[in-house]
């Protein structure tokens, strides 16, 4: 009897289809497969085809059959028909057709396009709409006024993530790294713009040993769930930051010279007023084998990281130099005041992630030899959204 009725309703079907599409429902924005029935979407999944989500969907995706279905949800433009605004007094919203929407808008823009273009500001936040309007819309409506973004998010972010790694945004090697320090946010913990793989990501390589070490003021869920959850006073990250700087150079000595030679501006002379000695346009660099200051891409057989050296009649030393100088004044004891972090976490995470960097080490890719640092200080907004942040 219930295989008779299964198969009556599956001939009532006049559809039954599964459509690719596209999550909106975050940043993540994952590959979803949603199974349509007879015009009623009835089951959202995870495109197993899509590399950004591995055919996995968070409950969020799976909510947006709600939002999909949402009584209140309005499917048609809206027109205000009482003028008069205010607390309290009813706006009059009445139900127009797309048409007639378009046509109230295109009239607007025509009549400033025809004035001064420039008078039209497109004013949006984040996401597509910033690459659509300020990128396409805006330039061939001849309005310069696109991109009145109010980027709270990132502004300090994105900037030294592009300084350092070349990247918008904030991510670390998962696969390869064994010791990571997740200051103020929650990478590989369903939070960032691809939480679905990189807690994939996370979830394997907690599997095989990495070592998660949460640095926030409260137990979030990367917290609970890390090897070890250290509380921070909130606003204290750059304190915290130099102090393991200070135990790296000054009380353990692990770090990359040769990376902060060849790779950084660790090596450019500095004179008393602050600024690079320069030949012409080039910072100058300090030859030890040659006793000799040269261009920084000149032939160098080996760079200076500290010392005082006397170029163009003046003393100068390496940046690495002050920044080594600077750090002392870091000692753990004093940021354990600011932070409250005990100076014996501080000391111990300092050198735990100074072994687990595994200096001097080496690795193969695509036929090129690269140092292998399979550790990593991961930031975002939490670490970055005051004054003493882990920026400055």
């Amino acid at each position: 009897m219930q295989s008779t009725i299964t198969q009556k309703n599956q001939k009532a079907k006049k559809e039954d289809v599964w459509i690719h599409s596209v999550c909106d429902m975050c940043f993540c924005q994952c590959g979803i497969m949603v199974h349509r029935v007879d015009g009623v979407v009835v089951k959202i999944e995870g495109d197993p085809d899509c590399p950004h989500n591995n055919g996995k969907v968070c409950a969020k995706g799976q909510a947006a059959l709600m939002a999909l279905y949402d009584p209140h949800r309005l499917t048609k433009p809206m027109k205000r028909t009482n003028p008069e605004k205010g607390i309290g007094i009813d706006p009059g919203w009445q139900e127009i057709s797309w048409d007639e929407a378009l046509d109230i808008v295109a009239e607007k823009l025509k009549k400033i396009r025809e004035d001064d273009p420039r008078k039209l500001v497109m004013s949006t936040f984040d996401g597509p709409g910033i690459y659509f309007i300020g990128g396409v819309w805006g330039p061939a409506f001849e309005t310069p006024n696109t991109f009145w973004v109010g980027y709270f998010c990132g502004n300090y972010l994105h900037s030294s993530m592009y300084l350092t790694n070349g990247t918008f945004h904030s991510d670390f090697d998962i696969d390869n790294c064994n010791y990571v320090i997740l200051l103020g946010n929650q990478m590989g913990f369903m939070v960032g713009l691809s939480p679905m793989i990189t807690t994939q990501k996370m979830a394997e390589a907690r599997m095989r040993g990495m070592k998660v070490v949460a640095i926030d003021p409260i137990c979030t869920n990367a917290g609970a769930k890390a090897d070890e959850w250290i509380p921070i006073r909130p606003g204290t990250d750059g304190a915290f930051m130099n102090g393991l700087i200070n135990v790296l150079l000054n009380e353990l000595g692990l770090y990359d010279a040769d990376f902060i030679k060849r790779r950084t501006n660790g090596a450019y002379l500095v004179g008393p007023d602050g600024h690079y000695v320069k030949e012409g346009e080039k910072p100058l660099v300090w030859d030890v084998v040659d006793n000799a200051a040269k261009p920084f891409d000149g032939d160098i057989k080996d760079f200076a990281l500290e010392g005082t050296f006397e170029v163009q009649g003046t003393q100068c030393r390496p940046a690495f130099h002050y920044f080594r100088e600077n750090a002392k004044e870091y000692t753990p004891e004093m940021v354990s005041e600011i932070t409250s972090i005990p100076a014996e976490t501080i000391r111990r995470v300092a050198r735990e992630f100074g072994e687990a960097s595994k200096i001097g080490s080496t690795s193969m890719i695509d036929g090129q030899v690269v140092p292998h640092r399979p550790a990593a200080v991961n930031i975002y907004r939490g670490a970055g959204a005051h004054k003493h942040g882990v920026v400055t």
